[in-house]
């Protein structure tokens, strides 16, 4: 461990979360009100129930804790490492990286700001202080609330709005790729093709140099290539689709379009 990283660990609780999907009227009220008032309504601010809206849509808990919420799925993540032993910022960031496909940053400021707000919502408590002085970590601890919080987050599924949330910088081009020439296009796709295929083949390597113990956590990582085999399908039928057809090419329609 070097300068200031911090580790943690979790006990275990009795506590639970009230789940019940009214949650989200209740939240949709709560900002309402703190919008047309510009007051803290029941633990909500404006802007800290948006960029929570704008990060990860709720989980649909009732909350009973005092806790501020929502969180966003940074922040749960960060509950979640801390709860399997992930025991340094640095070890949680280095996590993250290997997840990939999140919406999260792993910048240690980010990691270490949602640590903050953690501690101040009673879902960490600081536990002991190891190490020399000035390079000393702070080492803390899940407490009854935040394993509660935990154990809802995985218990209850997520919504469509969070399951819709699916991040592709391709697509996001693919819906403006027809502004291109016909034979731009092709050449397009194909570099997307052959970035695509580096892709896999780098994601395989980590793959299987990265596993472990846990099957179920193994699966978790295998997901990755289930998406990114998907989306070099869909961009092989793209290809076919940005092609032009013979009878294009005959009588020269692809040259003279755009």
């Amino acid at each position: 461990m070097q300068g200031n990283k911090l580790s943690y660990r979790a006990t275990g609780t009795e506590d639970s979360l009230v789940v019940h999907p009214l949650w989200f009227c209740y939240a949709s009220i709560a900002n309402l009100i703190a919008e047309l008032a510009e007051i803290e309504f029941c633990g909500y601010s404006r802007k800290r129930y948006a960029a929570g809206l704008a990060t990860c849509s709720f989980i649909g808990c009732r909350n009973t804790m005092g806790t501020s919420g929502p969180y966003s799925e940074l922040e749960y993540l960060i509950i979640a490492m801390i709860g399997e032993g992930i025991n340094s910022g640095y070890a949680m960031r280095k996590e993250m990286n290997r997840m990939r496909g999140g919406r999260w940053s792993a910048e240690s400021g980010s990691v270490y700001r949602v640590l903050r707000r953690l501690e101040t919502d009673g879902l960490l408590t600081e536990a002991r202080r190891v190490g020399v002085p000035n390079r000393e970590r702070t080492e803390y601890e899940l407490t009854r609330t935040g394993d509660a919080l935990l154990h809802s987050w995985l218990t209850f599924p997520p919504d469509r709005g969070e399951m819709a949330f699916l991040v592709d910088p391709i697509r996001t081009r693919c819906y403006f790729l027809h502004r291109l020439k016909p034979n731009e296009r092709v050449r397009v796709v194909k570099a997307w093709l052959q970035e695509s295929k580096q892709f896999i083949a780098d994601l395989q390597r980590d793959l299987d140099s990265g596993k472990t113990p846990e099957p179920i956590r193994n699966m978790g990582y295998e997901n990755l290539m289930y998406l990114a085999e998907a989306r070099h399908e869909w961009l092989r039928r793209l290809l076919t689709q940005v092609k032009p057809t013979t009878v294009q090419q005959a009588v020269g329609v692809g040259a003279s379009q755009d």
